[in-house]
């Protein structure tokens, strides 16, 4: 039983780590009526707190090494030529679709649907954390340039030791002697290696550690964490699909694509985008979606790969949502101007880690965002628990989004190629 349950994907792992700490926490008598369970289920707590304090140990490091080499990766990503520097173009203007898409409805939703007071405090409960008091205006911009990094690093706020990793990484690209950059660059690319093996490892717990914060959270709080977490959900999956309708849109009303035809060329990449979460795993699919759409081979051969590369145009977008949903938990303002800079930060961090595996990138790439606002980052954990189903959706957009990109490019190009038949 044990040998055929750690075959199952680890998401259906954490998913069921959930399910049984639900079932066990609704089970248990109410809250006071035992000593002897309530101790019991704060153990369980206490355990639970230790896997998220060592998940949470990892970002700093892994945040650093991450973003001090953003700019040496996005470098060797760059290729000359007029098609790839339409397809960047293309990219970005994308990415600015997504944060501006993401800053419109964002609090539409929440306003429509806004999150209960009884599922904001299961969902604290569970994800731990307090909020720090905020600064003052003048030493919140002081605090932008720490005097002592190595102190900022064991300070409370994430944001001095963000913004010195990227300095340090833009001076990092302008070091000319190979051999002074080099091992540099190499040394953060092995630490950032090692962390997301280290993250890996802390993962692979998770469904003990979800199974064990879900056992106190519903003891405490009953079936309540089940519905913040549902909501949380149900708007990151709208949000996606509001996305993916403005895609197509766009390449129907301005890249005047027979919306019939783009559909159809566009459905067996969706389908297997839909199933495996990879849209690296679907360039082929790609590539054949443009050649059904006619988009000429030497346009799609080099633009194509590009975009998938460089583009989850959904990162913004969900980035947005997911912020705002933390500071609504926690109680924190996130107006329009916030969603904006959430939106831009998250494009830039996405851009940044083209081509990382995917195990610890939810992690890595929430956590500078979060830190950003002042939002605990114990949340992250919570919401990893369901986040390989929203994750369907952002590979069908981005997929639909890259194919689109590749059209727009083809597009602008002068006929010199014949269409293929």
């Amino acid at each position: 039983m044990i040998a055929a349950i750690s075959r199952w994907p680890l998401a259906v792992r954490i998913l069921a780590g959930l399910a049984l700490g639900l079932t066990i926490g609704l089970a248990l008598p109410v809250p006071g009526s035992s000593a002897a369970v309530d101790k019991v289920v704060e153990g369980a707590g206490l355990v639970g707190d230790l896997w998220l304090s060592a998940l949470k140990m990892t970002i700093l490091p892994l945040v650093f090494a991450l973003l001090a080499t953003t700019f040496t990766r996005t470098r060797s990503l760059g290729v000359g030529g007029r098609i790839a520097r339409r397809t960047i173009i293309a990219v970005f203007l994308l990415y600015g679709l997504a944060i501006l898409v993401g800053a419109a409805i964002t609090p539409v939703m929440f306003g429509l649907a806004p999150i209960s007071p009884a599922a904001s405090a299961a969902l604290r409960s569970m994800g731990g954390g307090v909020v720090a008091t905020p600064l003052p205006l003048s030493e919140m911009v002081l605090s932008l340039v720490p005097t002592n990094i190595i102190a900022a690093m064991a300070g409370p706020s994430l944001l001095p030791v963000l913004l010195f990793a990227l300095l340090f990484g833009a001076a990092l690209t302008k070091v000319k002697n190979d051999d002074h950059r080099q091992p540099l660059v190499n040394g953060l690319s092995g630490l950032a290696d090692a962390m997301f093996i280290l993250v890996g490892w802390i993962i692979a717990l998770a469904p003990f550690g979800i199974a064990l914060l879900s056992v106190r959270t519903v003891h405490l709080y009953g079936a309540d964490i089940v519905f913040g977490l549902a909501h949380y959900l149900a708007l990151i999956v709208i949000g996606l699909l509001i996305l993916t309708f403005v895609v197509y849109l766009i390449a129907i009303f301005i890249l005047r694509l027979p919306p019939i035809t783009f559909a159809r060329a566009l459905l067996p990449t969706q389908a297997v985008a839909f199933g495996t979460q990879s849209s690296l795993a679907c360039l082929p699919l790609i590539l054949k979606s443009c050649d059904d759409l006619g988009i000429r081979q030497a346009t799609s051969a080099v633009s194509a790969p590009i975009a998938v590369t460089l583009m989850r145009m959904t990162a913004p977008l969900t980035h947005v949502v997911a912020t705002a949903y933390a500071a609504a938990v926690y109680g924190i303002p996130f107006g329009i101007a916030a969603m904006v800079i959430a939106g831009l930060v998250g494009m830039l961090l996405e851009i940044g880690s083209a081509g990382i595996p995917s195990t610890a990138t939810f992690v890595a790439l929430r956590a500078p965002v979060f830190a950003l606002f002042g939002i605990p980052l114990e949340i992250i954990a919570v919401f990893l628990v369901v986040e390989t189903i929203p994750d369907m959706f952002k590979t069908l957009c981005n997929v639909t989004g890259d194919v689109t990109a590749v059209a727009w490019v083809d597009r602008g190009l002068p006929a010199s190629e014949p269409k293929p038949a």
